[in-house]
């Protein structure tokens, strides 16, 4: 709906009236006119002029010219998708028309409220203010308000699905509209009915209609709803696959009004003229379009549009086999349609039209009873074959996309199944090589190393039964190189040992954990607690190592960093998993730092309980100590 008012001057006369206004309440309602003169051609004059008639009302508090600049200015800023501040705009304006006690003007102002509330796509609201602008304009028997809230209101029941009611509201407009000569309005039904008629497949029918509609918007110069108007022409064609056809109506659209259209339409010829590309699988530009139009419409906060755009998406990235992109895009438009109409709205929509209908009742005193009754009869017979062939195609919708949505499902599946699969063929290949590693320098340090070392020991030791050393320096610095060379001896056995245990390999992850916090237990400073529960049975060879190694590199932290006096290690075995549980009493650390720490250590644990299909969790708070809870499948 467009901008409103009294006067339906030319541009010259009405510049030439103001020209010789005296700062009164006339030039208020010059301003106001030249506003609304513009609105479809020059929107920075319409901005100049009600800016300059909101200011001379305010100055000679002139409440109705005060009312009526504001109202229009809430119905500028919508054009820009700005609907909130629109509302908030014109519910002031019916505050000022109600302070001067003009009823006309507060039934105005609620029927722009409802158009507002449409627009972002709130039904039940929009629906509530056209009935009271309704109920005000049936008391002042004003038969152009009437029309306006009756197409009003024809829209809105096509908003919810419900053509038989909205058809029943566009025939009412329609016979006031043509008593009155209103071919603005007249233009505005008759494309109302052309939809209709387009969604029922009726080309010829639908397409009278909008030619109707076109010629009565070109007669009167209104561009902007000339535009819509072809742009629904090509929707038409588009739903009969005459795409080169719609296309040629959409451009037209876009060129009739490309220098005064406003965001919303702007949003809306990029979409269509991007579907129709599509379906001529000229992918790149139909998606570039949408996109260009589903951002300003996102924008804008217009949920029907929005919703339009990623159905539109949806189904391009089916046609190009994009499957995955085709189902987020339709989850996207299934989320915005039914936030639309949910439960809710639909029985806020039925109370407040039986309130309608009852007030109706009330004043009518039964008038037509029978005729009534009746019609309430057919309309309930012929809803409820509607209800019946629209829940049989839900239905059929819902299996259909049930099926889709399992085979998308499927797919998905087996690329993470595979992923996971290479992932854990990848990590297993990296801790057998590192295990490889680990024993081939155990043998080397052993075999290697350490035998030279033994043999060197052998070799001291026959000397010094060679030799006869009498002085008590030399045998003491004898002493010393034999001590050293013992002692290095024992390292690399012990660097060997703890490299590939013998225990583990033998008799299992218990045992090499007893003997492991056996060797730590001297430690000065430091009380180890160990306990192990059911562990009777060993685990697979490979979990074993890596679950020795995680403990080794844990308890490795909690000497060289916790400062910990006390250290507890409890190995439980369950039916269906193994717990770990490593406590200290140290000086603990920040766990939300976790992920910035440079060293591997916790790296490796991470990594290597993940290989095993496990999960760790640390636990610590500074200054109290830590806790590291392992647990492993088994």
């Amino acid at each position: 709906m467009v901008f409103k008012s009294k006067a339906q001057y030319k541009s010259d006369s009405l510049l030439n009236v103001l020209a010789t206004s005296k700062k009164d309440t006339n030039k208020v309602n010059v301003l106001n006119n030249l506003a609304f003169f513009y609105f479809n051609s020059d929107i920075p004059k319409t901005k100049k002029y009600n800016a300059q008639a909101l200011s001379l009302a305010k100055e000679l508090n002139f409440l109705n010219g005060e009312a009526l600049a504001t109202n229009n200015l809430g119905i500028i800023i919508q054009k820009d998708g700005n609907y909130d501040s629109c509302i908030i705009l014109q519910l002031k304006a019916f505050e000022l028309y109600n302070k001067a006690g003009n009823k006309k003007g507060m039934a105005k102002s609620y029927s722009d409220i409802g158009l507002a509330y449409w627009r972002k796509a709130e039904f039940p609201k929009a629906l509530d203010f056209q009935l009271k602008s309704l109920r005000i304009y049936e008391q002042l028997k004003d038969q152009k308000g009437l029309s306006y809230c009756y197409n009003m209101m024809g829209i809105i029941y096509r908003n919810l699905k419900k053509d038989d009611e909205a058809i029943d509201y566009y025939l009412k407009a329609i016979e006031i509209r043509k008593k009155i000569n209103d071919e603005r309005g007249l233009a505005a039904s008759y494309q109302n009915i052309g939809n209709i008629y387009k969604s029922r497949l009726l080309e010829d029918t639908a397409m009278m209609y909008y030619s109707n509609s076109v010629a009565l918007h070109k007669k009167i110069n209104n561009k902007s709803a000339e535009s819509m108007v072809i742009s629904s022409m090509g929707d038409l064609k588009y739903e009969f696959k005459k795409y080169a056809e719609a296309k040629k109506y959409y451009l037209l659209a876009l060129e009739i009004n490309k220098n005064a259209i406003d965001s919303n339409n702007l949003a809306t010829m990029y979409i269509n003229i991007g579907n129709v590309n599509c379906r001529l699988k000229d992918f790149k530009n139909g998606e570039a379009d949408i996109n260009k139009g589903l951002n300003i419409l996102q924008n804008l906060g217009d949920k029907e549009g929005v919703m339009s755009a990623y159905e539109m998406l949806a189904f391009s990235y089916q046609d190009q086999k994009n499957y995955e992109k085709a189902l987020e895009s339709y989850h996207e438009y299934i989320l915005i349609r039914d936030s639309i109409m949910s439960n809710k709205e639909k029985e806020q929509v039925a109370e407040l039209q039986t309130q309608y209908e009852v007030e109706k009742k009330d004043l009518q005193l039964g008038k037509n009873k029978a005729e009534l009754e009746a019609k309430e009869k057919q309309n309930f017979i012929k809803n409820i074959i509607i209800v019946s062939i629209v829940l049989l195609l839900v239905l059929l919708f819902i299996i259909a996309s049930v099926f889709y949505r399992k085979k998308q499902i499927e797919q998905k599946a087996a690329v993470q199944e595979e992923l996971a699969r290479q992932k854990d063929i990848r990590s297993r290949s990296v801790i057998e090589a590192e295990e490889k590693e680990r024993i081939r320098i155990a043998k080397d340090l052993h075999d290697g190393v350490g035998q030279l070392l033994s043999a060197a020991k052998l070799n001291l030791s026959s000397l010094e039964s060679k030799l006869d050393i009498q002085d008590k320096e030399q045998q003491l610095i004898f002493k010393n190189a034999m001590g050293l060379v013992d002692d290095s001896v024992k390292e690399v056995r012990s660097v060997s040992h703890n490299m590939m245990p013998n225990t583990l390999l033998k008799l299992g992850l218990a045992s090499a954990v007893k003997e492991f916090i056996t060797k730590i237990q001297g430690m000065p400073n430091l009380r180890v607690n160990l306990e192990i529960v059911g562990m009777d049975h060993r685990m697979e060879q490979e979990k074993e190592t890596v679950l020795y190694r995680v403990i080794q590199e844990v308890v490795a932290n909690i000497i060289k960093h916790a400062k910990a006096s006390e250290l507890t290690l409890q190995l439980i075995r369950h039916e269906k998993e193994l717990s770990i549980v490593i406590e200290d009493n140290g000086v603990g650390f920040d766990t939300s730092k976790l992920n910035s720490f440079n060293g591997i250590g916790l790296k490796n644990i991470i990594s290597r309980i993940e290989f095993v299909n496990g999960s760790v969790h640390f636990d610590s708070t500074v200054g109290k100590g830590t806790n590291v809870i392992i647990e492993i499948p088994i």
